[in-house]
């Protein structure tokens, strides 16, 4: 469907993996579960569409999982106005712990390893 269609932005999904206490703020850390891409309309005038690939899935969740997108512009947007290094930028804002960062970026095909060995550690 778009094949022929260059996206407009690509992204990582993501869900919280564990919150943290910094001082008097609680932040997150998220742990990457696929990528997202953002298509142009396929008519004139019609919506954006947004198609999600799920690499993997959080163990033993119960209930309602509340899914996150950090597209890829929004991050070098942020990049430019704070004139920090990218692994430096995405650790001071509480993105996914190192194991899951490699993951996105090199779009490995077994992810399921990273999060088996996440839950070990918390264990």
């Amino acid at each position: 469907m778009h094949q022929q269609n260059k996206p407009l932005d690509k992204g990582r999904v993501a869900c919280i993996a564990e919150k943290y206490q910094q001082g008097n703020t609680t932040k997150n850390r998220y742990a990457t579960l696929g990528r997202a891409t953002k298509w142009p309309s396929s008519n004139q005038g019609g919506s954006e569409s947004v198609e999600i690939e799920l690499d993997t899935m959080p163990i033993n969740h119960q209930g309602p999982l509340k899914l996150y997108i950090f597209w890829d512009s929004e991050s070098q947007q942020n990049q430019t106005h704070n004139n920090q290094p990218q692994n430096q930028q995405s650790q001071s804002q509480g993105y996914a712990p190192a194991q899951y960062q490699g993951q996105y970026d090199q779009q490995q095909s077994a992810p399921q390893q990273n999060q088996s060995q996440y839950n070990q550690r918390r264990q």
